[in-house]
């Protein structure tokens, strides 16, 4: 007996089962109110019973027909009867040691018992029905779960835990079903990217072996001929290695290997160099190229050189999509928090459903903002790596295209480290 009462859980249900003890035994003191030579027998008595009918509450626990095999509802009611028995006997010990009188008080308090444990017993069966539906119903809905029902769900039904552990599995769920979207738009974005990269690499590789073969072959025999072919060839082989480097960026940003030299920057001095060296590209093709930047502004922390690559690809992108006698401008102004650049043309703009697509990988709204000047198609990795770039800066990137006014790009830099 002693090692089952160290059994009992040291938790505060067992410190609150204790003190229902403690409290029944001092109240049944208290109601008896036995003489000076009955108070021992009767303390004695109480103290007795009292472990004796822990240690039977503690076996009928640990029973592994009663904790395992039974239902829900028969165990309440298992439990009920239990109860109802210990209380029985107790009454009838009492009786015995003349604490209780056998021929009056006995009768009427086994009478009280049984009411009581008729409405025990009541109350048990409808709790164990209404636990028991609970239960059920989050067990078809975790059944619906493991054969791969993502959308299952259960009714909360009560505030209790029950209630909480149907929130989480619905929580749970929820959190499944959104991972295998995830999932799923990744294996698309995958088997997009490899048709993506398998067609841009196959393409100029088979227009550069082509021409070099005809070279090879004596197909093409005239030197002026023969020197086109070649220019034409180095083109297709520089556009490769654009792509090459471009896949080997973004790869080092998806893995957040791409490493940030920061230092401060006088961004003014940034942005008029880099629109300078556009200068010839835009007077050859006929374009107004403009820069206004403000003269003081605040220097900013961050890697000039990635910040350089932002400016340059929205530049190629904006000379590459607007026809002669255009204009492209380039702003920068100093916002008190960030700095704000801003990059527009008036080309033909972006579709208003292709705004939100322009940051995947490879995605070309249509031949005419695919094609660069010299008529090689870009690699559609730009807006990309300007995204992931200016992302790692702790910044933000958005493009506008006004109906009928070209397309304009903006993006904002913290000037504290980010």
């Amino acid at each position: 007996m002693a090692s089952l009462i160290k059994r009992i859980p040291r938790s505060t249900d067992g410190l609150a089962l204790l003190g229902s003890i403690a409290a029944g035994m001092l109240l049944t003191y208290v109601l008896l109110s036995p003489s000076g030579s009955e108070s021992l027998d009767l303390a004695l008595y109480l103290v007795a019973g009292s472990l004796i009918s822990l240690a039977a509450t503690e076996l009928l626990l640990r029973n592994r027909i009663v904790s395992g095999t039974l239902r829900l509802r028969q165990k309440l009611v298992v439990a009920s009867v239990f109860v109802l028995l210990i209380g029985f006997i107790n009454i009838v010990g009492l009786s015995a040691l003349m604490f209780v009188n056998s021929d009056h008080d006995l009768p009427l308090l086994v009478a009280i018992l049984a009411f009581a444990g008729g409405i025990s017993l009541y109350v048990a069966v409808r709790l164990a029905s209404r636990l028991s539906r609970s239960l059920e119903t989050l067990e078809r809905g975790v059944e619906r779960l493991a054969e791969g029902e993502l959308a299952a769900r259960v009714p909360i039904e009560s505030e209790d835990e029950l209630g909480r552990v149907s929130r989480s599995f619905n929580l749970m769920a929820a959190n499944l079903e959104e991972s295998r979207e995830r999932q799923r738009q990744l294996e698309e974005s995958r088997k997009e990217l490899t048709a993506a990269i398998s067609h841009d690499l196959r393409t100029p590789l088979a227009s550069a072996r082509a021409m070099l073969e005809a070279i090879k072959d004596e197909v093409v025999s005239d030197p002026s001929e023969q020197k086109e072919y070649v220019e034409r060839s180095l083109r297709e082989i520089n556009n490769l290695s654009d792509l090459v480097s471009d896949l080997f960026e973004l790869s080092l940003i998806d893995a957040g290997a791409l490493t940030l030299e920061r230092s401060r920057t006088p961004l003014q001095d940034l942005v008029l160099e880099t629109v300078g060296s556009f200068e010839e590209s835009a007077r050859q093709k006929g374009l107004t190229l403009s820069v206004d930047v403000e003269e003081q502004m605040e220097q900013v922390v961050i890697d000039g050189l990635r910040i350089r690559r932002v400016l340059v690809n929205l530049l190629q992108n904006a000379i590459r999509h607007t026809p002669a006698d255009g204009s492209v401008s380039v702003t920068a102004r100093d916002e008190g928090h960030e700095v704000r650049v801003e990059v527009s043309d008036t080309g033909s703009g972006i579709a208003e459903k292709d705004l939100p697509k322009i940051w995947s990988r490879f995605f070309r709204a249509d031949e005419s903002r695919t094609r660069m000047a010299d008529g090689l198609p870009g690699t559609g990795l730009g807006l990309s790596i300007v995204r992931g770039i200016i992302d790692l800066h702790g910044g933000w990137i958005r493009a506008e295209s006004p109906r009928g006014q070209g397309a304009r790009f903006s993006f904002g830099l913290p000037k504290a480290a980010g």
